[in-house]
Parts: structure tokens; C-alpha cells; sequence
């Protein structure tokens, strides 16, 4: 399974991998698009409008469960741990949680104060940290559009992704710098 499959990207090289794929996100947009592109290309991954917090899927069904494209700054730690609950659940014994994340702790330390560019042309504008919830409070700005959007940005960092896995009673082990393999125990 992959959640926030957005439009199909990385459900598409999963499948390449060899993995029957079932892609959920919670914006409808985004699912009718992986649809589009799975028809064209011919895949037979499976896409649904979903919220990971609670899966509608019978228990011990995946061998794998996907988060990839850094989503976690989406995800608040209480919903992600909620979320977790729900991929234990659904997850075969045994099975594994892929993550994609960076240290954004980090990122935020060595750049607050500096202007950043996005995705799509975005001038990012850090405003605000709230320690106590966990997320940075962005400005974003589109220049040419003369648009301006405001959003939290939830911030993790290793310790505190290790921490919510072996809470929820996953084996942690961190591949490389943004890349985090957990086992169901």
C-alpha cells in the first residue's frame, strides 16, 4: 500500500518492483489523476480516496506499506501515531513500513530565517515555530500569480520517527539519511 500516493508516482515504481499496489490519498483530485495515469500506462495498481488514519482494509492484508515523497509534514505526531496503529493493523507479521523523510529539525536549525524556494516556482517565507504542536507556520507566495498562501509544515526528525514506530511496536532501521525501513514486530 501506498498512502499519499498524490498522483501514482511512486505507486507506479512499486509496481515496477514487482509489488501489487494499492494507492491512497485523502484529496480526491489527486486519486482521479493516478487513476488517468494508470490507465494510460497500463498499470493495474488500484487507487482510493482514503484517510490513513482510518484504513478501510481487513487486517493483516499488505507484505509493504509506502510513505514516500517526504509526507510526514502533513502528518502531526498524534496523527501519525494514529495512522501507525491503523498500517500495524492492516500489516501481514512480518511485514515493512518504507518511509521517505529528511531531518527537517535540522533544515529548519540551519535556515530558519532564510527565504526558500518551493515546488512550481513558491517563494517560502518561514513566519512562526510552534515547539509545543511541532510544526513551522510557512508563507507561500507565488509572485507571477500574486498569490499567497499560508500552511504548517509539521517538523520530525529521526529520533522523534524512531520514537513513534517502536512506540507502535515497529523494529527501526534507518537506511541511509532519508530512507527508514520498520518491521511489525
Amino acid at each position: 500500500m501506498d498512502i499519499g500516493c498524490n498522483a501514482g508516482l511512486s505507486s507506479f515504481v512499486l509496481e515496477e518492483l514487482g509489488f501489487d499496489v494499492v494507492g491512497i490519498d485523502i484529496q480526491e483530485k489527486a486519486v482521479e489523476r493516478a487513476k488517468e495515469l494508470a490507465k494510460k500506462r497500463g498499470s493495474k495498481a488500484k487507487f482510493y480516496v482514503m484517510n490513513a488514519k482510518n484504513l478501510d482494509f481487513k487486517e493483516n492484508t499488505f507484505d509493504l506499506v509506502a510513505l514516500l515523497g517526504y509526507p510526514l509534514a502533513h502528518f502531526s505526531i498524534w496523527d501519525f501515531d494514529r495512522i501507525l496503529q491503523e498500517i500495524k493493523r492492516v500489516l501481514k507479521p512480518q511485514g515493512y513500513i518504507v518511509i521517505q523523510e529528511s531531518d527537517f529539525l535540522w533544515t529548519l536549525i540551519k535556515g530558519f530565517n532564510q527565504p526558500g524556494l518551493e515546488a512550481e516556482g513558491l517563494v517560502r517565507i518561514n513566519i512562526n515555530v510552534d515547539v509545543h504542536e511541532g510544526y513551522l507556520e510557512r508563507l507561500l507566495i507565488d509572485f507571477e500569480k500574486g498569490v499567497f498562501l499560508r500552511d504548517k509544515f509539521y517538523i520530525w526528525s529521526p529520533w522523534i520517527l524512531r520514537y513513534v514506530l517502536e512506540k507502535n511496536g515497529f523494529e527501526v532501521e534507518f537506511k541511509d539519511k532519508d530512507l527508514i525501513l520498520a518491521q511489525r514486530g
